[in-house]
């Protein structure tokens, strides 16, 4: 099974199937993600553009302050929050080595599509259940 979304600078693609069916069903997924060439395949930065789309859908980020950076100052991404005719968007841009590469300007339905895209790699990340033999534990001062 797979699922890839490419919307927006955000690509996205989840893997996931069965090794060896015969030997107690080891299933595995596999997560690749980056926003505008930043990876971001893991939890951390998946976690922090999450944060970041949440706090901008409730007007929790203020408008035209220095952006939040995920990553580092050279390497990452910058989020800000802009306003225009009265309508609020989400300026990300991709800072690598220390210049803007790419940006995009979000509205509220592109953030919304977004954040819903972040949370199923985040779901997909959780740890999964591998079914197999029970593993046999020895108990110290047992009698016979």
């Amino acid at each position: 099974m797979s699922i890839i979304y490419d919307k927006d600078g955000f690509k996205l693609s989840i893997t996931a199937g069965v090794a060896d069916e015969a030997k107690g069903k080891r299933r595995w997924t596999h997560v690749e993600a980056s926003y505008l060439g930043y990876s971001c395949s893991n939890l951390e930065p998946l976690a922090g553009l999450k944060a970041v789309f949440d706090c901008f859908l409730r007007g929790r980020l203020p408008s035209g302050e220095p952006g939040i950076v995920l990553g580092t100052e050279h390497d990452g991404l910058r989020v800000t929050v802009r306003q225009k005719d009265k309508v609020q968007f989400l300026q990300v841009s991709r800072v690598g080595r220390g210049n803007n590469e790419a940006e995009r300007f979000l509205s509220y339905f592109e953030v919304s599509r977004l954040n819903i895209a972040v949370s199923k790699a985040l779901q997909a990340l959780a740890p999964k259940t591998a079914w197999s033999v029970e593993p046999q534990t020895t108990t110290a001062g047992a009698s016979a």
